[in-house]
């Protein structure tokens, strides 16, 4: 490795918050109903079956129901567990928190329920840790991303602060293996932040979610849930489905293109896997929870396309190729085309200055939908107002006025 990109960032990374653990049974139907990832996974056939999602987090209760048959490999990175290495157990319930909100598929059902998990337990049992661990954790992936089929690396973490982009990581060793998962097509989901209430209501995010070359995530809540008070300050006096939360850092595309916050997803609260047993639940708010659920989605979108790909590419060899996953620009393209704009501060009742800015909320069905429309320059399909099927590509085509093609 370049000297250069071995240096990382300086700061300890901010403790998460551990999670509430319950005992009732609470699932993730209204965070899935609201983005529409129940009915995406039914019209697209999709579940990111064949795909794996490495999560660096606290570790995960590998024996939860939830990940029963999931859990394909696990690395520690910590002192905990005696300092075992091919120890990931989870004694704070965020990582498990964060695991099961992608792909759970028991007693609560994950937004890609047929994906399996990689837990890096790059945090440890206090919710604290280094971004030297998060270096190694990626340089894991990297490493080993094709023999597990990590497609997608979930990181619910940072370091509190505030940057209007990424001008200050220009040699961060964490953000050179972030540019060079993208560029093996293996997309790098980061929660922006959750301190916009501290940092006095001034756009910006958090490190690592600032880096550009990641998919950036701001939280929302999913539907009418009451008021909240969180330990950072922020308050919400009430909520509603697609307002954004007090606490959630937030960076528009007008302040900086390429380091904005690309997508805004339902982050509190969130209920998912807990750690008390092989049955509990837990629930968290944060862009933590918004950061996985954004990840689940984009496990169904690259599910979609592996499987259209690969047929295609018997047509178009030059285009389709091994690993047949779409580029990150492209996902992100599909993400926010296929999401919904949400204007911050129109229906917002907080003590947050808000921006005034639109933003866009994450959609499964829409981004699916987007993602289709890629595919259209490839075939010679009639255009109608109906759904079908392709007997060649066994891809659902949404007939809509056909649009320019998508980057890739």
């Amino acid at each position: 490795m370049n000297p250069l990109n071995e240096q990382h960032h300086p700061q300890p990374i901010v403790p998460v918050e551990r999670p509430q653990q319950v005992d009732v049974m609470l699932e993730l139907i209204q965070t899935s109903s609201f983005i529409q990832a129940t009915t995406a996974r039914s019209t697209f056939n999709v579940s990111g079956k064949n795909l794996t999602a490495a999560v660096l987090d606290t570790g995960l209760r590998t024996t939860h129901v939830d990940f029963a048959g999931k859990v394909v490999a696990q690395r520690n990175f910590t002192t905990d567990n005696g300092g075992n290495v091919n120890n990931a157990s989870d004694g704070n319930g965020h990582g498990t928190n964060v695991g099961g909100i992608i792909v759970a598929n028991k007693i609560n059902i994950g937004i890609a329920p047929g994906a399996n998990i990689v837990p890096l337990k790059v945090l440890s049992n206090t919710g604290g840790g280094s971004f030297t661990a998060v270096r190694d954790a990626l340089q894991w992936v990297l490493n080993n991303h094709v023999a597990h089929k990590i497609s997608v690396v979930n990181l619910s973490l940072g370091d509190s602060g505030n940057y209007p982009n990424d001008d200050a990581f220009a040699a961060d060793g964490v953000r050179d293996l972030i540019k060079k998962l993208s560029a093996k097509r293996v997309a790098v989901v980061i929660a922006a932040g959750n301190d916009f209430f501290r940092h006095n209501s001034k756009q910006g995010m958090g490190y690592p979610g600032i880096c550009r070359e990641a998919i950036s995530v701001g939280a929302v809540y999913d539907a009418n849930e009451g008021a909240f008070s969180y330990l950072s300050g922020a308050k919400a006096f009430s909520t509603g489905p697609g307002r954004l939360t007090p606490f959630t850092q937030r960076l528009h595309e007008t302040s900086h293109a390429a380091c904005r916050t690309d997508i805004f997803a339902p982050g509190a609260p969130i209920t998912s896997s807990g750690i008390t047993s092989d049955t509990a639940f837990s629930i968290q708010h944060g862009t933590s929870q918004a950061s996985p659920v954004t990840a689940g989605v984009v496990l169904l979108l690259q599910e979609y396309y592996q499987r259209v790909a690969k047929t295609l590419a018997v047509r178009y060899p030059a285009t389709f190729k091994a690993p047949f996953l779409p580029s990150v620009p492209l996902l992100v393209q599909c993400l926010r085309e296929g999401g919904v704009a949400i204007k911050d501060g129109d229906d917002e009742d907080d003590n947050v200055v808000n921006t005034g800015l639109t933003y866009i909320r994450l959609d499964a069905l829409l981004a699916l939908r987007r993602m289709s429309r890629y595919f259209r320059r490839y075939l010679l399909l009639p255009f109608d107002e109906q759904q079908t099927t392709n007997p060649k590509t066994e891809m659902l085509v949404e007939h809509e006025v056909p649009e320019l093609a998508l980057q890739d």
